[in-house]
């Protein structure tokens, strides 16, 4: 509700501005709460009325200062500009709930002069009046920290000078003005959400007798906190603690009706107020207020006086308290539903995003980034995957010790052979409720997602969004065991058809052994990423058979895909369009082109038509010249490399090479673990990763992890960098000369 200033009462508030001005030399105006300019500002200097013309014409020009400090109850001192200049803000809260804020300054504090010209001068350098704007700023007197309060507190004299002069100008009696507080609260409540801070500070000092007004909130079961606090004194009573059913207050909450207590000062009960240094009230009355979830709130009117009579004031304080309960509830059903509609989209993005998991790894990890980007900030989770090497975990926010014991405690209750299929509250374990969901896929098994909530309500609202997660990343482990599955299939189908070919054809079994190795280091080498160059890899190993063979078989979709695109290519003479094929496809069909070179003829005559086809190898040039420019860049480049590392090492055996001190040294250097070390020697060997991970008895893709980890340590790209490297430390130690 907004009041308008009369004219008359204008000129006296300007007078009493314009008197405080010159007696301090400061700048001074008045603002509503909007953040409006209601008097005119009093000026000294050119630094003041620079600053103030830069606010002309801006609607509302103190609006974001306002919005930064927020509701205030006392005089206040500030500093949101340059660190050292500070300024006074003083609310001013007349009877009919509109608020004032009277500013002033800028008051430079003791010891900072040199700081505040830096910050003035990164600040104001290219402004026009900077020189002279710089010179008022030096001339500003020092003040102490006292000083400035003493200038606090004689503005906020001046403030209650004005409010009483603000109260003045609406002639009401003070039954009718009560009203109209509650009559904007209702006008508020319609458009939006009530700020207990607001309602406090206007109703502190002017809508009863009452000198601070305080509201406290139920934060666990039975323990009650002052949240906001307006009024005198109320920074001593911020944020102060007390239990259900003990003292004063704690009585109050047991009821759902008001309490009331007067001559409080003389009850030697009483000690929750002198605790905190704080006058002892001569009147208390506590009003209930029945908030979210279940929770209770008190609102308390205090006064330190002898003259409050409770039954003028207790209905309205009471409708008050009812307002902040219907407002709080509100807010809270807003805020929840918020909050589920943003946990839904992070479901969407979870069943989206887990399904292409490829690892237990990188589900684990997936789920963690999931529930720790929840809305209702979980305090920790925990994945824990049931497997046959006894069980893989992936947490966060647990301390590592508490995580073994924990994850015995699961394997106890938890089984293949039992196990609850829907998620429990697991008690408490160190101060959190852990919410425990089963990942089951047919009825099997397959782990646990725990997480952990402050509070075992919380965990009680979001066990439906958690187990719907929970579901998403059990049905990720159904497709990654058929992804595996599908994996260790196509692997035999290769071993089988591979040994059929050296049996059937060992020039054939040759030729695509060495495209392999070559499509692999090529691929690495123009940068193409490790999936994509075990595909090529691949694609040369079957480069031998029909397509209609391999398609049988329903394995290798993306590597056939590129064999039928280098057969298209190679068709090219006889059609009259170029085909579009992938980077991968030309770089492809150059290596098979390149291998096929030194194929023995008559030794693969000797094939089988029904399966085999060697002609892959044998790329008609006119064609393998109209490959993109790129590629064959590329390849050429590459078949440089090679050579050049080539002659280095004839005449020189794996095995010396892997004897020598000049590669012990450099893993010393590189910090190449163990395992690594077996990685890396038979990389020199000419080991495929099939064939490593065969003789280490380890998985493909944790080959793959170790030559990414060795090709970051020893700063190269790919394998024929590695050799080339320890080659050349080799001769740079030994001086061997070849021939």
């Amino acid at each position: 509700m907004k009041v308008v200033i009369p004219d008359s009462l204008m000129g006296e508030i300007q007078e009493l501005q314009d008197t405080f001005g010159s007696v301090t030399g400061q700048a001074i105006v008045l603002t509503d709460q909007a953040g409006n300019v209601v008097t005119r500002p009093t000026l000294f200097g050119i630094f003041y009325q620079k600053m103030f013309n830069s606010l002309q014409g801006m609607d509302r020009p103190f609006e974001p200062a306002l919005l930064r400090i927020g509701p205030l109850s006392h005089p206040a001192v500030l500093e949101e500009w340059v660190p050292g200049l500070k300024y006074v803000v003083s609310p001013l809260v007349p009877d009919y709930g509109q608020t004032y804020y009277l500013w002033s300054g800028l008051y430079m504090e003791e010891g900072t002069q040199e700081l505040v010209l830096q910050a003035f001068e990164a600040k104001m350098r290219n402004h026009p009046y900077y020189e002279m704007l710089r010179a008022e700023v030096t001339a500003m007197p020092e003040l102490s920290r006292e000083g400035i309060g003493k200038i606090r507190c004689k503005l906020s004299a001046l403030g209650n000078i004005l409010s009483k002069l603000l109260a003045g100008c609406v002639l009401k009696p003070l039954e009718q003005r009560r009203d109209l507080v509650i009559s904007q609260l209702l006008s508020n409540l319609e458009k939006e959400f009530l700020k207990i801070e607001v309602v406090l500070q206007q109703m502190a000092g002017a809508f009863s007798d009452a000198e601070l007004y305080a509201f406290a909130q139920e934060e666990e079961a039975g323990q009650f906190t002052v949240k906001y606090c307006a009024g005198k004194e109320a920074n001593l009573l911020m944020d102060a603690g007390f239990q259900q059913g003990d003292g004063f207050l704690g009585q109050a909450v047991l009821g759902r009706e008001p309490r009331h207590w007067q001559g409080i000062a003389k009850d030697p009960r009483s000690i929750f107020f002198s605790q905190r240094g704080m006058t002892q009230p001569e009147c208390l009355s506590c009003y209930p207020v029945q908030i979210h979830s279940g929770k209770k709130a008190l609102l308390l009117a205090i006064a330190f006086g002898a003259t409050r009579q409770i039954q003028d004031f207790a209905q309205h304080e009471q409708n008050v308290a009812a307002l902040l309960g219907v407002s709080g509830r509100g807010e809270r059903l807003m805020q929840r539903e918020a909050l589920r509609n943003e946990a839904t989209q992070r479901l969407k993005e979870a069943a989206r995003l887990l399904p292409q998991a490829v690892s237990t790894q990188e589900l684990g990890n997936g789920v963690l980034d999931m529930i720790m980007g929840m809305p209702f900030s979980p305090s920790s989770v925990l994945v824990f995957f049931e497997e046959l090497t006894g069980g893989t975990h992936y947490a966060k926010g647990w301390r590592q010790e508490e995580i073994a014991p924990y994850i015995r405690d699961l394997q106890t209750r938890y089984s293949s052979q039992a196990f609850l299929s829907s998620a429990i509250i697991h008690g408490e374990t160190g101060g959190q409720a852990l919410l425990e969901c089963p990942l089951i896929t047919d009825q099997v098994f397959k782990g646990i997602l725990s997480v952990g909530f402050r509070r075992r309500s919380e965990a009680e609202e979001w066990l439906s969004f958690t187990d719907c997660l929970a579901s998403l990343a059990s049905t990720s482990i159904r497709l990654i065991e058929k992804d595996s599955r599908h994996t260790k299939q196509a692997e035999v189908l290769l071993d089988h058809t591979l040994q059929y070919l050296h049996t059937r054809n060992p020039e054939l079994h040759r030729l695509c052994s060495e495209a392999a190795s070559m499509a692999y280091e090529l691929a690495r080498y123009t940068g193409l990423p490790e999936r994509e160059a075990e595909q090529m890899r691949t694609a040369g190993l079957l480069a031998p058979f029909k397509l209609d063979v391999l398609l049988r078989y329903g394995f290798y979709p993306e590597e056939i895909s590129l064999l039928k695109q280098v057969d298209q290519f190679a068709s090219f003479y006889f059609t009259m369009n170029k085909p579009s094929v992938s980077v991968s496809a030309q770089l492809l069909a150059l290596v098979l082109h390149h291998i096929g070179q030194s194929a023995d003829k008559e030794l693969l005559a000797d094939t089988d038509p029904q399966w085999l086809d060697p002609s892959r190898f044998s790329l008609d040039e006119y064609v393998a010249r109209e490959l993109h420019s790129e590629p064959r860049t590329s390849f050429q480049s590459f078949l440089r490399s090679r050579s050049e590392a080539q002659p280095e090492r004839r005449g020189i055996s794996a095995a010396k090479l892997l004897n020598s001190t000049a590669l012990k040294t450099p893993k010393e250097e590189w910090g190449i673990s163990p395992r690594e070390e077996e990685v890396l020697e038979l990389i020199i060997l000419g080991k495929t990763n099939r064939e490593i991970a065969s003789t280490l008895f380890i998985s493909e893709h944790t080959v793959k992890n170790h030559l990414s980890r060795i090709f970051h340590k020893m700063d190269v790209t790919d394998r024929s960098q590695i050799i080339a490297l320890v080659y050349k430390r080799m001769f740079d130690s030994e001086r061997i000369e070849t021939s």
